[in-house]
């Protein structure tokens, strides 16, 4: 990485004065917005306050190519450059202090991220720990980041080697100004996960796999025991503990935590860590997926929760907090709005302002020196200035019932123009798929489809969060099973409501998305007109038998893909490509640590096998999706190509049964 010195240049965004105007959607079709407009790197996101409240920086591209961090002093509104990257792309930082800033980037997509810390007075930047490939020796000097140690100006904890030739793993502090490492204090922890620390850096919180159950584990502090206060069956454990701990308080004793019961709804409760039993006062029912805490800034009191549902909501335990944000409400009307980061004292703020047809806008809201009588907000600027609300497409919560009678919720999104007809649909699932779920916001994926006229159909399938404990259970084991006869039954849910054409449906994801594409188009080839892939999962065997797997991760691969042989061979795609009948576009990443790019050579060898019409994109220097703004935009001129010339054949689409093609498929090989 490169360090630039602090010269001034060219503000990215004007501030201005607060002021919106309520927008209505054009009468005629919206120009075709352009995709390097579309997927354009953000000019301003992650958003934060120096502790004091004087500075503030944000990720950028700073004119680089390479995402960088750029400073804002906020009495003089200068904004300047701090750090630009050179290799990697700057993924996350972190305030340490008011003075040092310690961030991280992976190369290529790799997700092993270099860590750099510098300093506002000095300027200077000094390594932490690099990416595993950023050495040729497998003992790269390498670090994750287990916690930031808000309090601790000095230290963040990580799990990582304590040097170059070290081999053993293990939890360290690390010094972010000499870069040194030392071991945690109590942290012999070998075999566990799920590792929590308190806010001096002390593993409180672990869980551990015995006999069937997965027993959850805590202590009071260094010098006493762990003891087991709550188990979970090992079959669920991973994604559906019945004890989750989030937090915990000022006072390192408070201890927040969800507790999960089948069938029962998630409930938010404080803990007593000394006393081993919960505290009077909080036991509220999460409604929808749990999202976060909101906290004062010293963790001394609890605020407030965010939960999403439809779209995302904030519970206010602390009157004065529900009342600031009414007014931001009122200022901000007809967006979802939050505080991302404060200062210590609470008295400065940064606001975000989103909606399903507005990219983050971030706002300055400053209570020491309020306007009339009222908090006085400024604009800072917006992550895609040059989109306009009135080009994009309203996001539309929607439900339907599946086979087995279990309701599907998800969104909807036509283009301008749909109303009464029927046009090309494209069913677009989620990654993940477990605890994963799409949320109403903007996405610019889906803004491109609906922008080139199809609808976009998001089908929150059996498996995803947010919907209960049971419905998240429902999907383990059901890879190519029901989770992609839920995708099958909102197209047939489409179809029926008139929103779609039979003839003209295509199913396009990635990651898992793009696992589902493939079991579209082998497991229901009558469903659809062609499909995209992108880094998707097509041969299960691949996931399961990684030799680096272990622990937890393996647990979750056995209770909740499937460890059966026979299973692994009937829902991998890959085993049944003779059955597409359509075109395909397929994408992968050479540096993907999640879905290996045997994935795509295995695919492809199966598809030259039997002829069938294909075409790829195979990016050398990415990973789990394609970070690079021009390899990004490359890709999706290639998907907007692929649809333009394949989701508009002619002769109706036949939906055929109301089950999927049974496993093993027809015609194995």
């Amino acid at each position: 990485m490169i360090t630039h010195r602090s010269t001034p240049f060219r503000a990215l965004l004007a501030t201005a004065l607060l002021t919106l105007a309520p927008l209505a959607l054009r009468a005629a079709p919206p120009p075709l917005i352009p995709l390097e407009v579309l997927f354009a790197d953000s000019q301003m996101r992650s958003v934060q306050l120096s502790p004091d409240g004087s500075h503030l920086a944000f990720l950028t591209t700073l004119g680089t190519g390479k995402i960088g961090i750029a400073l804002m002093d906020l009495q003089s509104g200068k904004i300047e450059p701090l750090v630009a990257a050179k290799d990697e792309n700057i993924k996350f930082y972190v305030w340490k202090g008011n003075d040092r800033i310690v961030y991280g980037g992976d190369l290529g997509g790799n997700e092993s991220n270099a860590l750099r810390a510098i300093t506002l007075s000095k300027r200077k930047a000094i390594e932490l720990a690099n990416s595993h490939q950023a050495n040729i020796d497998d003992n790269a000097d390498t670090a994750s980041i287990l916690d930031n140690l808000k309090f601790d100006n000095q230290h963040v904890l990580i799990i990582g080697r304590k040097g170059v030739g070290t081999w053993t793993g293990g939890v360290y502090l690390l010094d972010v100004q000499y870069g040194d490492r030392a071991k945690a204090p109590g942290a012999d922890v070998e075999g566990a996960f799920g590792l929590m620390a308190d806010n001096t850096g002390l593993i409180r919180c672990l869980d551990r796999l015995q006999e069937k159950n997965v027993n959850h584990y805590i202590r009071t502090n260094l010098k006493s025991d762990f003891t087991k206060v709550a188990s979970s069956p090992a079959d669920t454990a991973i994604e559906a503990p019945t004890w989750q701990p989030i937090l915990f308080g000022a006072d390192n004793q408070t201890l927040y935590v969800i507790t999960r019961e089948l069938g029962q709804t998630d409930r938010l409760r404080a803990y007593d860590v000394a006393n081993r039993s919960f505290l009077p006062g909080l036991d509220y029912p999460l409604e929808g997926e749990f999202d976060s805490l909101v906290m004062s800034w010293d963790r001394s009191k609890l605020l407030g929760v965010y939960t999403t549902t439809e779209k995302r909501n904030v519970h206010w335990f602390d009157a004065g907090r529900a009342a600031l944000q009414a007014k931001i409400d009122g200022a901000l009307p007809g967006t979802v709005n939050f505080i991302a980061s404060s200062s210590a004292d609470d008295q400065v703020h940064v606001l975000v302002s989103t909606s399903d047809r507005q990219t983050p806008v971030y706002y300055i809201l400053n209570l020491l020196n309020p306007a009339k009588g009222r908090p006085a907000i400024m604009m800072l600027g917006s992550a895609n200035p040059n989109l306009h609300a009135e080009d994009l497409r309203p996001q539309m919560p929607i439900s339907y019932q599946a086979r087995d009678g279990l309701t599907i919720h998800g969104y909807l999104t036509l283009p301008a123009g749909a109303e009464g007809k029927r046009v090309p649909l494209i069913v677009h699932p989620h990654g993940g798929p477990y605890g994963i779920r799409d949320v109403w916001g903007f996405d610019p994926e889906v803004q491109l489809y609906a922008n080139r006229g199809y609808a976009v159909l998001q089908p929150n399938y059996r498996g995803s969060g947010g919907y209960g404990t049971e419905f998240l259970l429902a999907g383990r084991r059901e890879w190519g099973g029901k989770m992609q006869d839920d995708l099958s039954d909102g197209v047939k849910w489409a179809i029926a409501q008139g929103y779609a054409d039979p003839a003209r449906v295509a199913i396009v994801g990635a990651s898992y998305g793009g696992y589902a594409a493939l079991a579209g188009v082998t497991f229901t080839p009558e469903l659809y007109c062609c499909g995209v892939n992108y880094v998707g999962v097509s041969d299960l065997t691949i996931i399961t038998s990684h030799a680096r797997v272990a622990g937890s991760e393996r647990l979750f691969q056995k209770n909740w893909i499937g460890d059966d042989s026979t299973y692994l061979h009937d829902r991998s795609p890959v085993n049944f490509v003779q059955n597409i009948r359509v075109p395909t576009l397929h994408a992968y990443g050479e540096n993907d640590p999640r879905v290996d790019i045997d994935h795509w050579k295995r695919l492809k060898a199966e598809l030259d096998r039997y002829n069938k019409p294909y075409e790829f994109v195979r990016e050398g220097n990415e990973g789990h999706g394609f970070g690079n703004e021009n390899a990004r935009v490359r890709f999706y001129r290639q998907v907007e190509d692929f649809l333009a010339r394949n989701l508009t054949r002619n002769g109706k689409v036949n939906v055929g049964p109301s089950e999927v093609i049974d496993l093993p498929a027809k015609g194995t090989n």
